[in-house]
């Protein structure tokens, strides 16, 4: 089979082309490409462990009666006060003290007497 010099020209005129066009793509994008089958991973783990919160109860209290406690009215025991004698007892007081200071003065009176009559018969 012989190929004419033509279609030579043309097919490496091609390849030339076809050459510039990817290695002009690659370099200026900076892509690269392949060919590939994607089969998914086999992967053989434990799955995490699930934790499951106890939904909420919402309960009513249990109804508490009871009775009211009954009044209770006490009345203090009756209370009889004396002025007078309070006052009577006081105004004896302030009288013995008032007798206790005469005392004490007449005594010292007397010592005063005493002391001046020995010490003038003296001179």
């Amino acid at each position: 089979m012989t190929f004419s010099r033509t279609a030579l020209k043309l097919a490496a005129a091609g390849l030339v082309a076809a050459g510039a066009l990817f290695a002009g793509a690659s370099a200026n994008a900076a892509t690269s490409w392949s060919i590939g089958i994607n089969v998914p991973g086999v992967v053989v783990s434990e799955p995490a462990p699930v934790y499951y919160e106890p939904a909420p109860v919402y309960t009513h209290p249990a109804p508490t009666y009871y009775q009211a406690p009954r009044p209770v009215y006490s009345v203090p025991a009756p209370t009889y006060y004396d002025p007078a004698s309070r006052w009577e007892e006081r105004r004896a007081e302030r009288w013995e003290e008032r007798r206790a200071e005469r005392r004490e003065w007449r005594r010292r009176e007397w010592e005063r007497e005493q002391y001046r009559r020995y010490y003038e018969g003296r001179d």
